[in-house]
């Protein structure tokens, strides 16, 4: 004590600084409440956008179900008669070009046209050579199947010098933003889509997005998802770019990881080991999305082995071989786009421009399928509208 029975100076500091400590205490014991209450919040508000995520994905898979497709413009547009066309598949060896290609061949014969194949071998640096061939021959027309305007630019710049027709199918102009940005495009024109299509990168950008929905919908938002991709597609780009979107607005779901192939992996015996490797470096993943048939009946499911039916798999556009692997259990769903459908809106197409008007809506859409809805019993899907009739009775053949 000091004088006069005062607590001394030093006493006083000790009072202090235990006053402090203990003020200092409350204040961290406050600030270590507010951060879990603020955690909690946070926690609890993620919480219920995932939830929303997943309410939102439920009730557009249920309309995916139900398909995409409109009804076909019937008015009459008679064939132009004495055509000479050339169909340019990517790769006949990929059901992903084939099966658009063979179907516009299909449609030439039924409308009354001489019509050559030439294939690409999914060796693009061929492409080119396939364009001048075409162009060389005196063909009217050039039907792009699954090639992108960018990767024969300059051999459609003498198709188009010589006034031949050019139309793509699962492929992009090359002023698509993505497809090249180009001032000017070089396709004669293009399928009619309906009122969406207007901005095709944005319908494309939906097949994606149905297809993330799903699977934010079957793993109850809860997926962690290999994307596959082929970035030498702008069809590709534009999938992926509204299945990422939606993956993460879920905040549920995740992409733990992208891996990029390509149709050189095909052909040099890579494709089984790199998805192989990348299924080893990411152990946690519970589905795989693939970019396309192809990739899923030579890729993914040879890669799982006696594992596929283990993690979901997201399929392509549901030809049918991939239908038969979903059919056996190895694969879950699948966006069936039936390719044949646009190989002859294709042909409707370019009778539009021999014809000199616009071209019609095609109808063409595509639709979700799993074990449950859409998938036939065997055999390849069809479409529920009767497309070859009425292209023909549009026709008049």
């Amino acid at each position: 004590m000091g004088e006069g029975g005062r607590p001394s100076a030093r006493a006083e500091q000790r009072g202090r600084a235990v006053s402090r400590a203990r003020a200092g205490g409350r204040t961290l014991a406050g600030a270590i409440v507010l951060t879990l209450a603020l955690s909690a919040s946070l926690a609890s508000a993620d919480a219920a956008t995932a939830d929303q995520g997943l309410r939102a994905a439920e009730r557009r898979t249920q309309q995916a179900f139900k398909g995409a497709y409109r009804p076909m413009n019937t008015t009459a547009r008679p064939a132009v008669a004495g055509k000479h066309i050339a169909v340019i598949s990517a790769g006949q060896a990929s059901v992903s070009a084939q099966v658009p290609a063979d179907g516009a061949m299909q449609a030439a014969k039924q409308i009354g046209w001489a019509a050559d194949l030439y294939d690409g071998k999914l060796v693009p640096a061929s492409y080119p050579g396939l364009v001048r061939q075409a162009v060389a021959a005196g063909v009217d027309g050039i039907v792009l199947a699954a090639i992108d305007c960018q990767a024969v630019k300059q051999p459609l710049q003498e198709a188009k010098q010589a006034k031949i027709a050019v139309i793509g199918i699962g492929s992009f102009d090359c002023n698509d933003p993505l497809g090249g940005g180009d001032a000017r495009g070089l396709f004669t024109a293009r399928l009619n889509f309906g009122p969406r299509g207007q901005d095709l990168g944005k319908l494309v950008e939906s097949y994606g997005e149905d297809q993330a929905n799903y699977i934010i919908a079957a793993s109850k938002n809860a997926a962690k998802v290999l994307l596959l991709t082929d970035s030498e597609f702008t069809t590709l780009q534009y999938t992926d770019r509204g299945f990422t979107k939606t993956i993460q607005q879920s905040k549920g779901s995740k992409i733990v990881s992208r891996l990029d192939i390509s149709t050189a992996d095909f052909t040099n015996g890579q494709l089984v080991p790199k998805i192989q490797a990348e299924l080893l470096r990411h152990p946690e993943a519970t589905w795989i999305r693939s970019p396309y048939t192809y990739a899923t009946t030579l890729g993914i499911v040879p890669a799982l082995g006696a594992r596929a039916g283990s993690i979901d798999v997201m399929g392509g556009e549901g030809s049918e071989a991939e239908l038969d692997i979903l059919r056996a259990g190895k694969i879950t769903a699948v966006n069936i786009f039936p390719a044949a459908w646009e190989g002859w809106a294709a042909i409707d197409t370019m009778n539009s421009v021999f014809r000199g008007t616009a071209p019609v809506d095609s109808g063409l859409g595509w639709v979700l399928a799993d074990r449950d809805h859409n998938v036939p019993a065997s055999g390849a899907y069809e479409p529920p509208v009767d497309f070859r009739a009425a292209f023909r009775k549009a026709w008049g053949v």
